[in-house]
């Protein structure tokens, strides 16, 4: 299955993904932008972006300008654009559960190495409640515990620092 292809047309039809989950996280988001000083953010997996315009404009809500903000999701024609160079912050909110399990590792090395001083990633333990068009695949299809996926924060990181949060 071509998980790509299956987001880009759930994306397509205007009802999925417009990025707001990223929201219910930014007291936390918040604290680390101002722990590292961040002046320069990647969202990764932004979806539609919808949280970065009116009326939520979380961008400001963190202290960072919006021309210094890059949103990057692929399933979206608009932000399929792939980043360059680094970003003082790189967030990356229900994506990781979305990535299959085999790309994981180049998944959180590709945030990493666009990261300049943090990182900050949640992921979701449990399965979605939608599937794929066959019916029997689940939208979420790596399910890990916690631990997993902070061992494998820690193996992708290279030192630098990261907050790893598990939604509900």
């Amino acid at each position: 299955m071509n998980h790509l292809a299956e987001y880009r047309k759930m994306a397509e039809a205007g009802s999925q993904f417009h990025g707001l989950s990223v929201l219910q996280h930014r007291d936390s988001i918040r604290k680390l932008a101002r722990q590292v000083e961040a002046k320069s953010l990647l969202d990764w997996g932004a979806g539609r972006g919808d949280a970065y315009s009116s009326p939520h404009k979380l961008h400001h809500q963190l202290g960072i300008s919006r021309k210094d903000v890059w949103l990057y999701d692929p399933s979206f024609a608009k932000h399929d654009r792939k980043p360059t160079g680094k970003y003082d912050l790189v967030v990356s909110s229900a994506v990781a559960e979305h990535v299959p399990e085999s790309a994981v590792p180049t998944y959180l090395r590709a945030l990493f190495s666009h990261a300049k001083k943090a990182v900050w990633l949640s992921h979701c333990s449990r399965p979605a409640k939608k599937f794929f068009s066959d019916g029997v695949t689940n939208l979420h299809c790596t399910v890990k515990p916690h631990e997993w996926w902070r061992e494998k924060m820690e193996a992708a990181c290279g030192g630098l620092p990261f907050v790893l949060v598990e939604t509900e």
